[in-house]
């Protein structure tokens, strides 16, 4: 089953932010009880609600095919969030906005009944509204109202990215949901966490479907969806995969749920940050669990989906899905079947249209022949003030960059976008840390390198030229553990005058180690390396050291004596465990190499402060068999396929014409035969991989005698036979050698 949507544009508002666009319900419908859930009884047209970064807020709808604008604000502080609201078992036609760290609320009308400034010392990032109750976060503090009145509050340690709420069985119980960057769901009654809920991606959006207070779904940094069942009669939180992410897509933006189809089930809306939308099927509108999701509907919009919501807008009884991205395009997909009625009159091409088709050609042609004229009036304006003897200026305001860096858990890999509202030229990499650029399938841009002297600092030199009309580019790189520093990227958009803007992002010395709320037994079990550091040094201190050389530590660390975070890495799967407050600080891991990385670090730092560090080691041999066992499927099976395309180049010399002579050949070489374009494609990756796990050994060969006091790089070429024709064993044993080493 495929769904068919038709495009229609409708307008375009400044920049959006995520939750900026709603649908006022219906004149003619019902309370928000789950009988009318969606609307979908009435099927009656709806306005459309959209605020942007410009502080505007504006109501508009559809009539004739003509854009009515009910009401618009003028320009104010940028709009975070806007949600409706009303009291409970009632429409909820109010409208809230939330920018910097007040909420107003306005009715269909337009009128401001509300201006609450709350006492946050931060700007408002996300907002849920529900009956009389408020909720507002920004990076760190969650804030309940009631009735404008503050009923409680929550500090989070980690930036929280959403926030929505939960009435059970449409009882007055209010359970809140927190999405945090942490890789955590923290759910919270009375403002208090009574349950935190360990995930294995950082959270990008909450959606509660209408009509079920028990049930949540949840978009992540990696493409899934995951619908939760919070049961408050048990401690335990049932979970769904709905959406996975096979074709490696990127961030979910926002969630819908609505039925488009008619036929009591709910369908699944998801957009996501490369401008993807997708239309699922979902086997039962009660959201129970053992859903099968189909994917029915799939366009990319080119630039970032901020907003999703569904309902009529063009027309009566058509369901229809309105978008907002980021760059401020508002258009739906819409059920009813638009048909443009053109018929040949003659053999030269001419049409002939319906009166009203004709008079809106018309009528655009205008409307593009005006523009035009006030493009060149400004033109010409804009020349005369540069000229020679003009004492004027010209410059442009700094353009807002949308952008994200996400690691990637399934190919340790640094997912990095960036965005602008108009297109872009050409974008500038510069690096002062050695990475690797991987080739992205979706980019529209041509990637070249430039070389590098090693006296000037430089690791990277690399320029994307963009194909017109390209406003988001799409990067992807690989890191080198150990090795710091600044990837600089310089964007220049295709504007007059010319301009350059620079974004830096902090590459840190263990960037592959991603935090975990809870550590398995089986990983806690396991023989431990032991750096311990004690010195004049604050609580506060050590944090900020710890910030600068691990990624997702929280900013902040609240009315702890002492602070306990646990990382994992996200290639080989070691751990590490940090346990600092004021004074000393005491770090494990089951990986030497992992020790010696934040010892030099954290040394360096403290010198640069001129802080003395005592410090003292504990390097367990029976850490090296155990991360050997680690990566070992990984050797094996990627020496396995070097092997694998070595005979299948020799079987394609062979230049094999029918089937008989390919039965001569044994099961195995048919197997690679068959498999020979799956070969080729992995092997292409092969190299840099295989090098990877070959570094990451050669390392902890390096690190373990490092701490002897033992140089033991003429030995690496060694090492590096025996990686490749591999034997545990023998590679155990070539570790555990210490005498010879000693000897030399």
């Amino acid at each position: 089953m495929e769904l068919e949507l038709t495009h229609v544009d409708y307008t375009t508002v400044g920049l959006t932010a995520s939750h900026c666009l709603q649908l006022l319900p219906s004149s003619s419908a019902a309370g928000g009880d789950s009988s009318s859930r969606n609307a979908s009884s009435s099927k009656q047209q709806q306005k459309v609600v959209v605020g942007d970064q410009d502080g505007v807020l504006q109501v508009f709808s559809m009539k004739k095919d003509e854009l009515q604008i009910h009401f618009k604000t003028l320009p104010h502080d940028k709009i975070a969030s806007v949600k409706l609201g009303g009291q409970m078992g009632s429409v909820p036609d109010k409208i809230f906005t939330a920018a910097e760290n007040k909420v107003r609320g306005f009715n269909k009308k337009g009128k401001m009944f509300l201006a609450f400034e709350t006492n946050l010392t931060e700007n408002i990032r996300s907002m849920f509204v529900s009956g009389s109750d408020l909720l507002v976060c920004g990076n760190h503090v969650y804030n309940h109202y009631k009735d404008c009145k503050e009923v409680g509050s929550y500090l989070c340690g980690d930036a929280i990215v959403d926030v929505a709420a939960l009435c059970p069985n449409n009882t007055s119980r209010l359970i809140t949901v927190l999405a945090c960057s942490g890789r955590v769901l923290r759910i919270l009654e009375h403002s208090r966490v009574r349950q935190t809920l360990e995930l294995d991606s950082v959270p990008t959006v909450l959606h509660v479907p209408k009509g079920l207070g028990d049930r949540i779904l949840c978009g992540f940094a990696d493409g899934k969806v995951i619908l939760f069942h919070i049961n408050l009669m048990v401690s335990e939180v049932k979970r769904e995969t709905l959406v996975e992410d096979p074709e490696n897509l990127s961030a979910v933006t926002c969630i819908a749920t609505y039925d488009l189809s008619g036929d009591g089930k709910d369908e699944l809306i998801v957009g996501r940050r490369d401008g993807t939308l997708q239309v699922f099927t979902m086997n039962s509108d009660e959201y129970q669990f053992e859903m099968e999701c189909t994917q029915i509907y799939r366009e990319n919009f080119n630039e970032s989906v901020s907003s999703v919501q569904v309902g009529c807008i063009g027309a009566n009884s058509y369901a229809e899905i309105v978008v907002c991205t980021y760059s401020g395009r508002v258009f739906g997909l819409t059920t009813q079947c638009i048909s443009k009625s053109l018929s040949d009159a003659n053999k030269r091409g001419s049409v002939s249209m319906a009166p009203d088709a004709s008079s809106k050609l018309h009528k655009l042609r205008a409307e593009i022949y005006e523009l035009e004229q006030a493009i060149a009036r400004e033109r010409e304006r804009y020349q005369l003030s540069t000229q020679a003897l003009s004492t004027g200026l010209s410059a442009i305001p700094m353009l807002p960059v949308n952008d994200s860096m996400i690691l990637c858990q399934e190919d340790a890999t640094y997912s990095l976008t960036i965005e602008i509202p108009t297109p872009i030229e050409h974008v500038l990499l510069q690096c002062d840390a050695p990475i690797n650029l991987i080739d992205v399938e979706k980019n529209s841009a041509v990637v070249s390198f430039s070389e590098c002297d090693k006296m000037s600092g430089n690791s990277l030199l690399a320029s994307y030229r963009c194909q017109s009309n390209t406003n988001r580019v799409d990067l992807k790189f690989r890191t080198v553990e150990g090795q710091n520093g600044t990837l600089q990227v310089y964007i220049t958009p295709n504007l007059q005058p010319k301009c350059c803007q620079v974004k830096r992002y902090s590459i840190q010395p263990l960037s592959l180690h991603m935090i975990v709320q809870n550590l398995p037994d089986e990983m806690a079990s396991r023989p431990m390396n032991v750096l311990t550091l004690k010195g004049a040094f604050s609580q506060a201190e050590m944090h900020n050291w710890l910030m600068n050389s691990i990624p997702e530590i929280p900013e902040k660390i609240y009315g702890n004596e002492r602070n306990r975070l646990v990382f994992r890495h996200v290639f080989i799967g070691t751990v590490l465990i940090c346990e600092y407050g004021k004074a000393e600080a005491n770090f494990r891991s089951d990986n030497i190499s992992t020790i010696s990385i934040l010892k030099d670090f954290i040394t360096k730092e403290a010198t640069k402060k001129r802080i003395k560090l005592e410090i003292s080691t504990n390097i367990n041999e029976q850490t090296i068999p155990g991360l050997i066992k680690l990566i070992e499927p990984k050797i094996v099976h990627y020496n396995k396929l070097t092997k694998d395309y070595q005979i299948l180049q020799a079987l394609i010399d062979l230049d094999i014409r029918n089937d008989e002579e390919f039965e001569t050949l044994s099961e195995e070489y048919r197997d690679l035969l068959k498999n020979q374009r799956q070969i080729e494609t992995e092997f292409k990756k092969q190299p840099t991989i295989l090098n990877r796990i070959y570094g990451i050994l050669t390392d902890l060969y390096i690190d373990k005698f490092k701490f002897k006091g033992v140089n033991v790089k003429t030995k690496l070429p060694q090492l590096i036979e025996l990686l490749e024709n591999y034997n545990y064993d023998e590679l155990v044993n070539f570790y555990s050698v210490v005498k010879a080493i000693d000897d030399e």
